[in-house]
């Protein structure tokens, strides 16, 4: 029976009595009309006792009614209250129990529908932010860059992969927190960049740090240090606060190289510009004196003209990495070359420095060799410029071989020497701006960096490709393709 329900009873049953009550006084005082004096006055007596009895019985059910029926609405309400209280306090309760099909039941299934409705969206909710928070531990843990989070209380809040390698292998829950002052002190490279944070900042919102030498992998690796506040917002206050200190620890590896490449490759460029000169300068002196014969004096001349080109050739290739730098596009004049004939304008040109060395140069060109679609006047540069390398570093002697065929829908020319050979690990490398080669022990410096990057760039806008094959001891053989004409 609903609550409802309850009340109604209870009022029809006070309405009932009242109603027998004023029936039985109004055929009583009828009664008394019609009847005898006596008989009145006894009916009379009767009539106040009964009023008195139904008086009391409705006063005994009034205060019957007056105090059961607030029990019946406020403890169901009370039991409603406690529930939606333990529902929502830290308890494994989720739902609120529904006793009665009544209208406290029916409030109780309602809050169970919003309890469900909020359950599910506070389900939807942890998913998305566990998905978010995996997404950025994802990407705070594959930043080749260290980073570590020290909150406004000096305690370390995060710590990626790298930053934990380069403090010394230290684990992630080893170092997330604690004080950061505390690891420091059994930690001197974190030492080192606390006290970055200590040191006046700029206005800006980073600031650069030092360059730090680290070894995490045995090999030499450059860092550079960024130290960034974080602000975060007050919503009492209006206003922002310091919340901590982002380090970032940047690799700059890469820019370290290239800054000791450019300063070898200046160095070595001063020596290859200063060597021709000097040697220019002294053949000058010689011209100078008279005693000379015709012959001695050709023989100096021919010199100077010998320095003055490869000169000319070291000049030309800084302006040819310069236009290529700038964005330049390679210029070409493709047409049908004859190989042999490029070979033989290139062993033309390298003949003095044969002699000099004693070569042996051998030319197996086969038979038939089709033209290749090339530059020819780029396609002769790398070929002697291959050939300059070979005869650096051969000993005296020794023999040097050009080899041209054909190669599928290319044709293959390559330059093999008897030299120290070039390890491996160089392969690639040699064939970058400004990196040069292994120095080998009694040989010559390995040149100024450049020729074989411009080569190979000459022939890959070809349509070609230019490698080695090489090991030390063993010689080396540079090889690159051409389209072959059809």
């Amino acid at each position: 029976m609903s609550l409802k329900t309850q009340i109604r009873l209870g009022v029809f049953i006070m309405l009932g009595l009242l109603l027998s009550l004023g029936g039985y006084v109004i055929f009583t005082i009828y009664r008394l009309e019609t009847e005898a004096p006596a008989v009145q006055a006894s009916n009379a007596r009767m009539a106040q006792h009964a009023v008195y009895l139904f008086l009391g019985v409705s006063t005994l059910l009034g205060i019957v009614l007056m105090v059961r029926l607030p029990r019946l609405v406020v403890r169901p309400l009370h039991r409603l209250t406690a529930d939606v209280e333990r529902v929502a306090g830290p308890g494994p309760a989720t739902r609120v129990a529904v006793a009665k099909n009544n209208e406290v039941g029916t409030v109780a299934a309602a809050v169970n529908r919003v309890l469900r409705q909020a359950e599910d969206e506070r389900r939807a909710t942890l998913a998305e932010l566990i998905t978010q928070r995996n997404r950025t531990d994802s990407l705070v843990r594959s930043l080749d860059e260290g980073l570590l989070l020290i909150d406004q209380q000096g305690i370390i809040v995060l710590a990626n992969p790298v930053a934990c390698l380069l403090l010394g292998g230290a684990s992630a829950k080893d170092l997330l927190g604690r004080p950061a002052e505390q690891v420091a002190q059994h930690n001197d490279m974190l030492r080192e960049w606390l006290t970055m944070l200590h040191t006046p900042h700029p206005a800006e919102s980073s600031s650069l740090g030092p360059t730090f030498l680290m070894r995490p992998h045995g090999e030499n690796l450059h860092y550079q240090l960024t130290v960034t506040p974080i602000e975060a917002f007050n919503e009492d206050l209006k206003k922002s606060e310091p919340a901590g200190h982002v380090l970032c620890l940047r690799n700059v590896s890469d820019f370290k190289n290239l800054d000791q490449l450019k300063s070898t490759f200046l160095a070595t460029i001063s020596h290859e510009l200063k060597t021709p000169l000097a040697s220019i300068n002294l053949s000058l002196m010689l011209l100078r004196d008279e005693r000379l014969d015709a012959a001695k004096r050709q023989e100096i001349a021919d010199g100077i003209r010998s320095e003055t080109q490869r000169l000319l050739g070291l000049v030309g290739q800084l302006i040819e990495v310069a236009r290529l730098d700038a964005g330049g596009a390679l210029k070409l004049n493709l047409q049908q070359v004859p190989l042999p004939e490029v070979v033989r304008y290139a062993t033309e040109t390298i003949k003095a420095q044969l002699n000099d060395k004693d070569l042996n140069l051998r030319v197996q060109l086969a038979e038939p060799l089709p033209a290749a679609q090339a530059d020819l006047e780029k396609t002769t540069w790398v070929l002697i410029n291959l050939l300059s390398n070979a005869i650096r570093y051969s000993p005296h002697g020794a023999n040097l071989t050009i080899k041209a065929k054909p190669w599928g829908e290319m044709v293959q020319l390559s330059v093999e020497d008897e030299g120290p050979g070039i390890p491996k690990e160089y392969h690639i490398r040699i064939f970058q701006r400004f990196a040069g080669g292994p120095r080998a022990a009694g040989m010559p410096g390995g040149g100024s960096g450049l020729g074989l990057s411009i080569s190979r760039e000459f022939i890959t806008a070809q349509g070609g490709q230019l490698w080695v094959e090489s090991q030390p001891g063993q010689g080396s053989c540079f090889t690159f393709t051409l389209p072959a004409v059809a």
